[in-house]
């Protein structure tokens, strides 16, 4: 089964605002013992996360990725202020959801658990199945910051944010050679 698994990063705009990623990287399940072996091969802290490692770390990670069967990535960004986070999360999950089933033909999607957060993502979904933007086909799951497959797309969202917004361009630079990343912009609301 193709599947989706998603995570988030953000950094602070010039004008106060927020740029806000979520990126969702696509594999098959087939690959995930090869995937989940690797990355946790590389465990120094567990679990894997981008804004805990050294920058030379944070190469020698991009360099693991780019090795990995991975099938590429879909992001979708926007700016927002503190406050309106979660609508944006909505509107980008909103944006990646039917993409993810209809063009990519993911079946499964995994988000990292916010605890009580979980509830609006569910409600997104809720809201594109009943507007017929997904069928119910498409299953969503939680998963804990333990989860090596979500490490993944904290890698993509945060090598993306590192470039544009931190003068740290290298690690992007490698995941988004090897892997075909296609980036949404969606107009601030």
């Amino acid at each position: 089964m193709r599947t989706a698994h998603i995570d988030e990063a953000a950094a602070r705009l010039p004008d106060g605002r927020r740029l806000y990623v979520v990126a969702a990287v696509l594999s098959h399940s087939d690959d995930h013992a090869a995937i989940i072996s690797a990355l946790t091969a590389l465990c120094e802290k567990d679990p894997l996360h981008f804004r805990n490692e050294t920058q030379d770390r944070r190469v020698v990670i991009a360099e693991v990725l780019a090795t990995l069967p991975l099938h590429g990535a879909v992001m979708a960004t926007t700016s927002t202020t503190d406050s309106g986070q979660e609508k944006a999360r909505a509107r980008l999950l909103c944006d990646l959801l039917p993409r993810l089933q209809h063009v990519e033909r993911v079946g499964h999607v995994v988000l990292e658990s916010r605890a009580g957060g979980d509830r609006f993502d569910r409600r997104t979904l809720n809201r594109l199945r009943m507007a017929r933007q997904v069928s119910a086909e498409l299953r969503l799951d939680h998963a804990g910051k333990k989860s090596a497959l979500l490490w993944t797309a904290d890698f993509v969202a945060s090598s993306y944010v590192a470039a544009t917004r931190h003068s740290e361009p290298k690690p992007w630079e490698i995941i988004n050679g090897a892997h075909p990343i296609e980036i949404t912009e969606l107009a601030p609301k």
